[in-house]
């Protein structure tokens, strides 16, 4: 089974990537890539070798949630039903206040 590359935070990145065989920097693109980015794939790194890109796509998955519905009211409140890794789905509310924002998500899955 594939590991998610975004649990590891940089340190364990750097750590992953020499064990790989990579030099330590490679994970500080690949952070860039995932988090500055916001890339959806390994394909998209273009700074990485092919070779590199195509090692990290045999051993990681690069997930991100997909938008199944969006809904939003008059009051701007935003709904968002995301898809899963394993075909479930969750729901998350997001609601605009004078002092910032509030998200609600749900803990349990809709299948």
């Amino acid at each position: 089974m594939k590991k998610l590359i975004k649990n590891y935070d940089i340190g364990g990145l750097k750590e992953l990537f020499v064990e790989l065989g990579e030099k330590p920097y490679r994970a500080e693109q690949v952070f860039s890539w995932l988090y500055k980015e916001k890339v959806n794939t390994f394909e998209e790194m273009t700074n990485l070798s092919l070779d590199l890109r195509n090692r990290l796509k045999e051993k990681f998955e690069l997930y991100t949630f997909n938008i199944l519905e969006k809904q939003i009211s008059k009051d701007g409140t935003k709904k968002y039903l995301f898809d899963l890794l394993d075909g479930n789905a969750i729901e998350t509310v997001l609601m605009k206040y004078k002092h910032g924002y509030t998200i609600c998500i749900s803990t349990q899955v809709r299948m």
